[in-house]
């Protein structure tokens, strides 16, 4: 494959779109509206409808040399972006740019977005002709999640949830979600339903938690039932919330909580501000790590989106490959 080309200075980079028309914002939108606007910008235009569709459109993007990939859509679009492109490109990964059309958008929010919409792809293409794009460009590494037993091929995404936040994004799935609440708000409101949960005692016993076992950098697991567990690549989220803080080795964040946490109203809240106070040390832990496994019994949430671990309940989570994020 041809590596799309780095961004300098000289003429713009070549940009390509991959649109999700079944993605929140995007279907409402006039068939070809989308289509018919990339091209009269000169930006290569692609809607896959499946994974295989999807990596042939980023291969063909490679051989053409295109050095920033416009994903128009939500979430998951992102993830499935980000896990095709090193097969597409391999080394020579472009930038991506993100119109923020999905029904939460947060990895948008974190990241940086163009906007969405016709209007937001003429921001890119704007920033692309005018030369400002380099200053624009953030380098992140993905979150890379593999499964041992090799039942599922590796995803790389930004944020990784288990155990109540399984059932926390469950809650936005269904509840929040029809009834039209969506962005900032549906993660206040799922934020603020999941806590009544817990300290209520309601809902299957949320408090309670969930058998999971943690190994961070090949040490040995501790085990135990956990109210909730989080990891990110990210260095920030929406609406102010950051989960997260401790030192340690590697570029993955973690928050691990214990299940039937001391004072968890105000911890609750200390841990969305990443303020930890002395007495949270017991139930509450934060830090950094090269790499983190986890063994579970249900489902954890990549982006949106619910994946089983494989046939011993264990997934590996690391940093994937440095990629370049758009953030006008």
């Amino acid at each position: 494959m041809i590596p799309g080309p780095t961004i300098s200075g000289g003429p713009g980079p070549r940009l390509g779109l991959i649109h999700n028309p079944r993605s929140q914002r995007n279907k409402a939108a006039a068939a070809g509206a989308r289509h018919a606007e990339a091209e009269r910008l000169g930006i290569r235009f692609a809607d896959p409808a499946s994974p295989a569709a999807l990596a042939e459109a980023l291969a063909e993007f490679a051989r053409e040399a295109v050095g920033v990939v416009i994903v128009d859509g939500g979430d998951g679009t992102v993830r499935e972006v980000l896990t095709a492109l090193p097969a597409a490109y391999g080394a020579g990964l472009p930038a991506v740019a993100i119109l923020a059309s999905g029904k939460t958008n947060l990895v948008a929010a974190a990241l940086g977005s163009a906007g969405h919409g016709t209007a937001g792809l003429r921001r890119v293409a704007g920033l692309a002709r005018s030369g400002e794009m380099p200053g624009a460009i953030r380098r992140r590494p993905v979150l890379r999640v593999e499964w041992p037993d090799r039942s599922h091929p590796p995803v790389n995404g930004l944020f990784l949830g288990a155990a109540a936040f399984t059932r926390a994004v469950g809650l936005a799935q269904g509840a929040v979600h029809r009834r039209g609440v969506t962005q900032g708000p549906a993660v206040l409101l799922t934020i603020a339903g999941s806590l009544f949960r817990a300290l209520s005692g309601r809902a299957g016993g949320w408090r309670a938690g969930e058998p999971l076992a943690v190994a961070l950098d090949g040490m040995q697991p501790t085990a135990g039932d956990r109210l909730v567990f989080l990891a990110t690549t990210l260095d920030r989220l929406m609406l102010g919330l950051w989960p997260f803080w401790g030192t340690g080795p590697g570029p993955v964040r973690f928050l691990d909580v214990a299940a039937l946490p001391r004072r968890l109203s105000v911890g609750f809240w200390r841990t969305l501000r990443g303020r930890p106070a002395p007495w949270m040390a017991r139930d509450y832990r934060s830090g950094r790590a090269g790499e983190v496994t986890l063994t579970l019994a249900r489902p954890f949430i990549l982006d949106g989106e619910a994946f089983d671990a494989d046939g011993d309940g264990r997934i590996r989570i690391s940093a994937g490959p440095e990629i370049g994020f758009l953030a006008p």
